[in-house]
């Protein structure tokens, strides 16, 4: 089969076949080539030509020599496509690069692909020739610009930069060198400036007016030249202005500043043999500074009572000094006063603690130690001892706890006393923090906490367990002068008002509660199952609606459940945390009982 018949058969197969293989060149050839950069053959090129390339006729020399004439085709049109604009600025050559792609055109249609790769090439070549010999051109007339902006021949650089532009005008390199050519009058006045600055030692503005010059061209060696010079003589002006005056200070006995001085030529220059002797005239001068100011400001500090800090500094002029007897013994009177200031104050902080026999001893040796420090002008540690002092006699003076029972039910004083079952106890204790627990067999426990107050002439406390336990203060006190009979007589009488109904005229007509307060307080914790019943409480309040106790007075139901009497605890809890409206009399209020009613409703805490 000739060539004909061949081009004959696969005519009918030419779309698929060249869609084909203009896929593989381009895939092949071009994976990170932009889009605009995708060959397009030249209309030049006769479409119209097809060669069946696939199967047997893979590798045939002909399909070879097309593919090669196509992919040198391709390349020849994209660096076309590239120096296009400079081309048209050599008219033979482009007119020659013209003439030899159509010579390859023709030789592709004809099909002579060895031939049309051939011109494809040569075409290349011209423009790659003609690109690099550009490129030469560019490289010296960049060196030459550079070079006359040197020697400052600004005109003759501005002439030169003209000619490269003309051939390459998006080259950044020409680019820069126009924008130094274009500030390069601007920034000699820059530097005639910084010069002049210079001579008169105007430090600051001649570093200013060169620092302007080199942002507007950093490649100019004088410019960088000229800040290096500016930062040495300052350097060098300032180091030794800083020099001299801390010599000065150092005459005049000013420590602090020679210091200061001192420190600021350090920063410039660390390491200068004129700063380490004036460092040494300093050491000797500096210490005795130092431990002057610890001892002075050791001394305003006892002085305003800051007991820590004189301290503080005490100790660091014994550093300074540790030989000097006298400030060790500052040293210790001051460790002596701020311990002791301290361990009153813990104790003062936390007076109901002095219940227990141990720490009220133990207060009683700290306020002795204050008293053997021998203080006179220490004001406020003289009050505070007295202050102290006044607290441990208060708390050393036993108040009466009455402790109500029914003789059923065990009472303990929490690490103090265990009581077995009584009717009545008169119990001397000292003020603090006390718990008390009512038990009995078969009986959940209840306990109550009490801080016994100083002056407390007698504290009413009921600890029942019948059918339930339960430990609640009463409000019952003795007058001043009351006998120890008196008492027992009062505490009969109590026993008798909680066994029965008060009479309504003992209580304070017209007082509200605050619901909001009750309300608050009112939290149940588990689910009830209670039934509907009616309470009365006697509630104790102070003149300003704060409850002082509560006491149950009536109960519409005799069978209690565990449940019921839960519900009555809850309420009888949250009444002690509520306030109350007095009504006023005579323009004030007074404190007094409150009878109160609460219906309680059935299931009272539901899920």
């Amino acid at each position: 089969m000739n060539l004909n018949q061949a081009k004959q058969r696969n005519l009918k197969s030419f779309d698929f076949t060249f869609s084909l293989l203009f896929v593989f060149l381009l895939t092949g050839c071009a994976d990170n080539t932009p889009a605009e950069d995708v060959f397009v053959p030249s209309a030049s090129v006769n479409p119209n030509i097809s060669l069946d390339c696939s199967g047997i006729w893979e590798g045939s020399p002909l399909c070879l020599e097309r593919n090669e004439a196509l992919l040198e085709l391709r390349k020849l049109d994209l660096e076309f496509k590239l120096t296009e604009s400079i081309l048209d600025k050599n008219p033979i050559l482009l007119d020659k690069v013209k003439s030899t792609r159509s010579e390859g055109d023709k030789f592709y249609n004809d099909e002579f692909y060895f031939k049309a790769r051939d011109s494809y090439s040569i075409a290349l070549n011209l423009i790659i020739d003609f690109k690099n010999d550009n490129n030469n051109k560019i490289k010296k007339y960049i060196l030459d610009i550079n070079n006359l902006l040197t020697i400052n021949k600004i005109e003759d650089a501005k002439s030169v930069l003209l000619k490269a532009i003309d051939i390459d005008p998006l080259n950044d390199e020409l680019l820069l060198l126009q924008s130094r050519v274009d500030n390069f009058y601007a920034i000699n006045t820059l530097v005639s400036a910084a010069n002049k600055y210079l001579a008169e030692e105007d430090y600051e503005n001649a570093l200013l007016k060169i620092n302007n010059a080199i942002d507007l061209d950093s490649y100019r060696d004088d410019t960088s030249q000229l800040k290096l010079k500016i930062i040495s003589e300052s350097n060098q002006y300032y180091f030794d202005l800083y020099i001299r005056n801390a010599y000065k200070n150092l005459n005049s006995g000013d420590i602090k500043r020679a210091l200061f001085n001192a420190e600021k030529a350090k920063k410039i220059f660390s390491s200068n043999d004129e700063l380490a002797i004036l460092e040494n005239s300093l050491s000797s001068q500096k210490n005795q500074f130092d431990l002057a100011n610890f001892i002075k400001d050791a001394e305003l500090f006892y002085q305003s009572e800051d007991w820590n800090s004189s301290l503080k500094n005490y100790k660091s002029a014994l550093r300074l000094s540790p030989n000097d007897q006298n400030i060790k013994n500052k040293v210790m009177a001051v460790e002596k006063i701020n311990k002791t200031y301290d361990e009153i104050n813990i104790y003062i902080k936390s007076p109901e603690r002095l219940s227990s026999s141990n720490i009220r001893n133990n207060f009683k040796k700290v306020i002795n130690n204050a008293k053997n420090l021998n203080l006179t002008n220490e004001l406020n540690f003289i009050e505070l001892i007295k202050t102290a002092d006044d607290i441990y006699n208060r708390y050393s003076t036993m108040v009466i706890l009455n402790i109500i029972s029914n003789e059923k039910t065990f009472v303990d004083i929490q690490k103090t006393a265990q009581y077995q079952p009584f009717e009545s106890e008169f119990i001397k204790l000292y003020p603090g923090k006390y718990i008390i627990i009512a038990k009995r067999k078969g009986m959940q426990s209840s306990r109550l906490e009490l801080n016994l107050l100083p002056e407390m002439e007698l504290i009413t406390v009921t600890a029942r367990c019948e059918q339930s336990c339960r430990v609640y203060t009463s409000d019952n006190s003795s007058s001043e002068n009351s006998t120890y009979a008196d008492i027992k007589a009062v505490t009969k009488v109590t026993e008798l008002k909680e066994e029965s109904t008060l009479s309504i005229s003992e209580f304070i007509s017209g007082a509200k509660i605050n619901k909001s307060s009750f309300a608050k307080n009112l939290v149940c914790n588990k689910v009830t199952k209670n039934k509907s019943f009616k309470l009365v409480f006697s509630v104790s309040v102070k003149a300003n609606g704060f409850v002082v106790a509560t006491r149950l007075i009536g109960n519409s139901e005799s069978n209690l459940s565990a449940d019921d009497r839960q519900v009555i605890s809850l309420i009888e809890r949250a009444l002690k945390k509520s306030r109350f409206r007095l009504p006023k009399v005579d323009g004030k209020t007074s404190a007094g009982k409150i009878r109160h009613p609460v219906t309680v409703p059935s299931n009272f805490c539901q899920e």
